[in-house]
């Protein structure tokens, strides 16, 4: 296992042509601390090692940074404490930090494990907490583009966010795992049957993510940009990797980025987290501008580095960081 992981690690930091000295970086990350309730004396340690990943983070001096969602386990409490204390040691960041949620934090609250929390309760808290206003988190502040701001049919989707870094367009989508907080259908495992209004509110934020998604591409046709990088929580494509899994919760959003991606024709990098592991999949020859990368998580306490190209093909050059002690390798 430890060889398998060493070259995943080597292949995706191989050099590739189109770099220089003034090429731009920027860091992604997700899902953790992970605490387990069993075991409340390691928690102590679990956010101990988030914060010295934020130092390894600021070493790499990144132009920015985004944490893709999860910011505690899915079987901690729901309450004000654990969904707020990412705060603790976002603000270790000595570079403008991006969020956008995931499913731990508001979408699976309702289940026992975590308190029997309303979800969309949770959710307000997130948004009137994490997305006061057009900064980003961190010490520096990046001035963001909001949906709620511009499109007046989706006011409420604060979290969503675009910005510009040397002609590459960077927007945070809403899209979380447990099945982006859609009910089930007949046959996918697992199940999932959030409380009523779970289906209505899926609906909604569904749309206003594929709407969002329309008009990031629609900017970046606007200003001929060379790239764009979409970021969200949900690993949408679990289930063909993987062979079982949810699908419905993402279908659309799959559907529209597969289209809008085709359509724009440069290279667009899809990152994400949910499933845990340090993993890039080119998404195939139909779509082949269009790469996936899902970073660590859980007890795979690492991050990844993310070096941008100035050619005209802006490759990018992928590299993990931080402690190496808990490597996950199995991406299903």
């Amino acid at each position: 296992m430890l060889h398998r992981a060493l070259f995943l690690c080597l292949f995706l930091a191989l050099p590739v042509s189109g770099f220089a000295q003034d090429a731009f970086r920027f860091v992604a990350f997700g899902d953790m601390p992970y605490c387990t309730p069993s075991r409340p004396e390691a928690c102590a340690e679990e956010e101990a090692r988030v914060a010295r990943l934020m130092r390894d983070i600021n070493t790499a001096t990144p132009a920015f940074s985004v944490f893709v969602g999860d910011t505690k386990g899915g079987s901690e409490i729901c309450s004000d404490e654990r969904v707020l204390r990412a705060f603790s040691w976002m603000s270790l960041a000595r570079h403008p930090l991006i969020y956008t949620p995931g499913d731990n934090e508001w979408t699976d609250c309702w289940q026992t494990r975590a308190g029997r929390f309303d979800p969309l309760e949770r959710l307000a808290l997130l948004r009137a907490r994490f997305f006061r206003d057009h900064r980003s988190l961190g010490s520096e502040n990046l001035i963001l583009t909001r949906q709620a701001d511009i499109d007046p049919d989706f006011r409420l989707y604060v979290e969503n966010a675009r910005w510009t870094r040397e002609g590459i367009v960077f927007a945070t989508l809403h899209v979380t795992g447990s099945n982006n907080n859609r009910p089930t259908e007949a046959g996918e495992r697992p199940t999932s049957n959030p409380p009523a209004g779970a289906l209505e509110e899926f609906q909604a934020r569904d749309a206003a993510n594929r709407a969002w998604l329309r008009a990031s591409f629609a900017e970046a046709q606007r200003i001929s940009a060379r790239a764009v990088v979409l970021m969200q929580q949900a690993d949408m494509y679990y289930a063909e990797r993987c062979g079982r899994g949810q699908r419905s919760g993402f279908l659309a959003m799959r559907e529209a980025l597969e289209e809008q991606a085709l359509a724009f024709g440069k290279p667009v990098l899809l990152i994400h987290g949910d499933s845990h592991v340090f993993l890039r999949e080119p998404h195939g020859p139909a779509i082949p501008n269009l790469t996936r990368l899902m970073v660590p998580g859980a007890q795979d306490v690492r991050a990844v580095l993310i070096e941008v190209g100035n050619g005209p093909e802006v490759p990018w050059r992928f590299e993990a960081i931080g402690p190496v002690d808990r490597v996950a390798t199995n991406p299903c």
